[in-house]
C-alpha cells in the first residue's frame, strides 16, 4: 500500500485536468444507482485508469402529443469517478454501495455529461473515503 503522499502524487497524476477557476459549479446529489469499479488496463492501443462507475437513471412524464399517453421517458447517465489505482477503486465502490445501501445521499461536483452520457465527478478519491465532506466534519464537532 502506497503512504498517503505516494497515493496523492499517483493521483495528480491520474486527474490530468485541474479547474484554475470557476464561474459555475454543477453539483449533483447521488441517490443510488448500479456500482461497478473498474480495473485500470489497456483497450484497442488505449490506456485506461482505475475508475468507479455508477450508472444512473431519473424517469419523467412526459405526455406523447401523437397518442394523448403520458410516457414514462428515462434518462441515463454514468457518474465516474478516477481512481489512481485498482484498489482504492475497489474501496471506493464500497463505501459508496454501502452509503447507498443505508439510504444515504451522496453530493457531488462534476462536469457536463460528454456524449456518451459520462459525468465525470471533481471530487478527490478522498470524499468518498474518508467522510471529508464539510457537512460531516460539522456534524462531528456538535
Amino acid at each position: 500500500m502506497l503512504n498517503g503522499v505516494s497515493k496523492i502524487n499517483k493521483l495528480k497524476k491520474v486527474l490530468k485536468m485541474q479547474i484554475v477557476k470557476s464561474d459555475y459549479d454543477l453539483k449533483y446529489i447521488l441517490k443510488g444507482g448500479l456500482v461497478r469499479s473498474s480495473a485500470s488496463g489497456k483497450f484497442e492501443g488505449n490506456d485506461y485508469s482505475s475508475s468507479v462507475r455508477i450508472s444512473s437513471s431519473n424517469i419523467y412524464d412526459v405526455v406523447n402529443e401523437k397518442t394523448g399517453f403520458t410516457d414514462e421517458v428515462e434518462q441515463k447517465v454514468i457518474f465516474k469517478i478516477i481512481c489512481p489505482d485498482n484498489n482504492t477503486a475497489g474501496l471506493v465502490a464500497s463505501a459508496i454501495k454501502e452509503k447507498f445501501r443505508k439510504g444515504e445521499e451522496i453530493p457531488v461536483e462534476g462536469g457536463f455529461p460528454n456524449d456518451q452520457r459520462i459525468i465525470t465527478i471533481a471530487n478527490p478519491v478522498e470524499y468518498f473515503l474518508f467522510d471529508t465532506k464539510p457537512a460531516n466534519k460539522a456534524d462531528k464537532k456538535q
